[in-house]
């Protein structure tokens, strides 16, 4: 062999060594950078009362110097949640056993009223998440840990999946009342077998004014607030308790009436067998060559694969139609990619952006994560003081304006379009959350869709949220890592998405669907037109613009 040749094969050698290094230094820094993961090797369970207090105050720690929501909360509901750390610790002392500890640090979670802040719950939910989670990822590091991994098989033990205890009848928020709606118990019958006839309005509960009720439930329930009516709701109402209770009722005919209901022990998933449906999506044409119906109840990230085809098969049926309704209401998210590699795409014939804003406490905690999820663009995370939409916005977003953040762009390119030219309705409610929030909000800032019905569940602008084990228990507890602002500077997780089109269901509607005894016959959409005021209203809109 040559010199020339030698110092070749020298040279590429040195630079194969040097990018070997370099994404070495890549993984582990950026894409799989280590967690501090402290979950104690010695602890034992069932926790000592002082166990349970360290596990509490390491939480509390890593929420005070992450969680990114305290100021939100804060205007929302009036809850300083931070300042009430002393209270906290002595309800954990308190605790007689690792499952009222369990239950204690739920309501303490559930305080924060944010649908990404909870227990991992032993059994399927753990299961799931350490499986979808797997791999070379900061999120494996703490779901696949082998402590919480020996600690989850105890939890799974002494927790009860599923399953809770209710009032045998259900209430539905209709134009800010609460009026009977389902019987829990025998789905296939009313509430008039508990002596509560549909259209009856609940007025208390155990003699508190329900809307004082309701709030009272900020520690076991995520409330939703009516911005029409100035006031905290829960659209779809189950009384959630063990003991037997008084409702004041008014029943259809007026009259006014107590009844004492008995608790039942209630188990959604076990009311009828279930089966993974073969695609997520249902399809419906409203009026031939014109108005077609695509409802999507969930963006599930095992689906994204799955729908693709038949989606588009669909869209390429109504090409040619002047309108298409999709339908996502009650969809509470899944995975980005369903809507952004399914739905826009294929039906989009220009290229679509949206820029919004990610901020991030400046924590060490968070690091290994916001950089998994940023890679290279981590070093262009700028402090907060430099984002041009929080000037004059002192505290606004964190107490004491230290954090950092980084654009954001979403885009959307045509793929293989299918010509569609007419105009898209989307369809929306309070339940719109998480994935389902982010579909909604790219809809409305391009104008690639009108929004339709009341405003949506918000948070959905963001990354995936983030887990911290306990160091005794083993518990994980996830929060969200970054606070996601809509284009104009607000915050995603408080304002939401307010529709072009406000509509919201109404009790002529309910009452109607009563009255013909259609409240529990499945009814395809067509059928359920007289019935569906949002549905309607979006329907009157594709006519008038046909």
């Amino acid at each position: 062999m040559n010199k020339k040749v030698h110092k070749v094969l020298k040279a590429v050698g040195i630079l194969l060594i040097l990018a070997l290094i370099l994404a070495s230094a890549l993984y582990t820094q950026l894409w799989n950078a280590p967690v501090q993961a402290c979950v104690q090797k010695d602890s034992t369970l069932p926790m000592t009362p002082e166990q349970r207090v360290e596990d509490f105050n390491y939480l509390y720690d890593i929420l005070k110097e992450c969680f990114p929501y305290f100021q939100v909360k804060e205007r929302q509901y009036g809850i300083d949640w931070l300042s009430r750390k002393d209270e906290f610790v002595e309800r954990i002392r308190g605790a007689q056993s690792d499952e009222e500890f369990y239950v204690i640090l739920e309501e303490i979670l559930t305080l924060l009223q944010n649908g990404h802040t909870n227990i991992i719950a032993p059994g399927s939910e753990y299961t799931e998440l350490s499986q979808l989670y797997r791999g070379p990822i900061p999120w494996s590091q703490v779901y696949n840990h082998d402590q919480v991994k020996q600690r989850y098989a105890y939890w799974e033990s002494i927790i009860p999946e599923n399953k809770t205890w209710v009032l045998p009848v259900s209430f539905r928020y209709i134009e800010g009342k609460y009026y009977a709606y389902r019987n829990l118990i025998n789905p296939e019958r009313t509430p008039d077998e508990f002596g509560v006839p549909l259209g009856t309005q609940l007025l208390k509960v155990d003699g508190v004014d329900v809307e004082q009720y309701i709030s009272s439930l900020v520690t076991q329930r995520r409330l939703v607030y009516d911005t029409i009516r100035q006031k905290y709701k829960i659209s779809h109402f189950a009384i959630r308790t063990r003991k037997d209770t008084t409702l004041t009722l008014r029943l259809p005919t007026g009259e006014e009436k107590t009844k004492v209901l008995k608790a039942y022990s209630y188990d959604p998933l076990g009311q009828s067998e279930y089966s993974l449906p073969e695609h997520l999506y249902s399809t419906e044409i409203l009026e031939e060559g014109r108005i077609a119906y695509l409802k999507i109840p969930s963006l599930s990230s095992s689906y994204v694969e799955k729908d693709r085809e038949g989606l588009r098969a669909f869209f390429n049926e109504i090409k040619d139609y002047t309108t298409l309704i999709i339908d996502i209401r009650g969809n509470g998210g899944g995975s980005t990619n369903y809507w952004m590699q399914n739905i826009l795409p294929p039906l989009t014939q220009v290229p679509l952006s949206t820029k919004n804003y990610l901020l991030f406490r400046d924590a060490d905690y968070l690091k290994p994560f916001i950089k998994h999820k940023t890679f290279l663009s981590y070093f262009g995370l700028k402090p907060l003081s430099q984002l041009s939409v929080a000037k004059d916005k002192s505290g606004y977003y964190f107490k004491d304006d230290q954090g950092i953040y980084l654009d954001i762009e979403y885009r959307i390119s045509p793929q293989k379009p299918v010509g569609f030219k007419g105009r898209i309705l989307l369809l929306v409610d309070d339940y719109v959350y998480s994935s389902a929030e982010a579909f909604a909000v790219f809809a409305k800032a391009t104008g690639w869709a009108t929004l339709i019905g009341t405003r949506t569940g918000g948070d959905g602008i963001g990354f995936d949220p983030v887990p911290v084990a306990l160091p005794n228990s083993g518990l994980i507890v996830r929060f969200p890592a970054d606070m996601g602002l809509n284009p104009d500077g607000s915050v995603n997780e408080e304002v939401a998405t307010q529709p072009d089109i406000y509509v919201e269901p109404s009790y002529a509607d309910y009452m109607k669907r009563i009255g013909d005894g259609k409240l529990y016959t499945e009814l395809s959409v067509r059928e359920s037109l007289p019935y569906d005021t949002i549905l309607r209203r979006a329907m009157e809109e594709a006519q008038s613009s046909n």
